[in-house]
């Protein structure tokens, strides 16, 4: 079982002295094929920042089907589909678990197959909320389409969450291959996912790094690998992110290594204003 070495923790718990918890991040998570993962570690890294000061927004993009307010708890009156409407943005924020949550809607056809107008009307809306939030995280829905490039290329921090499975790693390069050469990425960060061993989730990345090494022009970076754990499904089905309700879990320690760690690698965002800046990069993408 992966396990985060008491002096590996403090190593790494130094390093981040320096960053501010409210420092700007935007941060993607994608991974090419569903059922990686990629849900569940948005939330609770999201979870993660807010526990350490950082004010929070979660945002499910994955249009059509949406989960996060599930793996949340929590059941929102209105979503994204509600704004474009004619709504306003707060009537669908949620506060839950310390992080706002701006849902999307489960099976929604009209939000999956929306016109470029209507996804114009969304992002406007959305970004009325840059100056609110440090750190915004972004579920992007599988596969490789437009919505699902613009959202994963705007951001500051790419996360490609892959499992030890062949179809996970080949969707994974597949995703990496289209935000390198569509969206010119430069930098992608892995996170093995379900691991039974370290070795194993060494064996994730080094896969990925010889494919990439080969064919592309993109850094990848290993970030802690997530090890199987049987409390994670436990939670899923609960509502309650595992960070809060088994915060001494081995999947809970990985998800706050994963935190410090790419907060140590990452390169701190210089715009003046990420969240504004990652909201206008969307907007052009429109």
């Amino acid at each position: 079982m992966i396990s985060e070495s008491k002096s590996d923790a403090s190593k790494q718990g130094a390093d981040i002295v320096a960053l501010h918890p409210r420092r700007n991040r935007v941060i993607a998570m994608t991974g090419g094929k569903g059922g990686v993962g990629k849900s569940t570690i948005a939330v609770n890294l999201a979870v993660t920042y807010a526990s350490r000061g950082s004010n929070t927004l979660a945002v499910d993009a994955d249009f059509g089907m949406a989960d996060l307010n599930l793996l949340l708890g929590v059941a929102p009156k209105k979503n994204l589909l509600d704004i474009i409407n004619g709504s306003h943005i707060d009537e669908a924020l949620v506060s839950c678990h310390g992080i706002s949550l701006l849902p999307a809607l489960n099976g929604s056809f009209a939000l999956e197959s929306m016109s470029a107008r209507r996804r114009r009307v969304a992002f406007d809306a959305i970004e009325s909320l840059n100056d609110r939030f440090d750190t915004l995280i972004i579920d992007v829905a599988a596969g490789l389409g437009a919505n699902q490039t613009a959202f994963a290329g705007a951001a500051s921090d790419v996360l490609i969450v892959a499992t030890p499975e062949a179809l996970s790693l080949a969707d994974a390069y597949a995703c990496m291959k289209v935000l390198a050469l569509r969206q010119g990425i430069k930098t992608a960060y892995i996170v093995p996912n379900r691991v039974r061993s370290e070795a194993e989730g060494e064996e994730v990345f080094a896969r990925l790094q010889s494919l990439v090494s080969r064919f592309l022009d993109l850094k990848l970076i290993c970030l802690p690998a997530i090890p199987y754990d049987s409390r994670v499904n436990e939670s899923g089905a609960t509502g309650v992110p595992f960070v809060r309700a088994y915060p001494d879990s081995p999947a809970s320690r990985a998800i706050r290594s994963l935190a410090r760690r790419l907060d140590t690698v990452a390169v701190p965002d210089t715009r003046t204003n990420a969240t504004r800046s990652f909201w206008r990069g969307i907007l052009a993408e429109s």
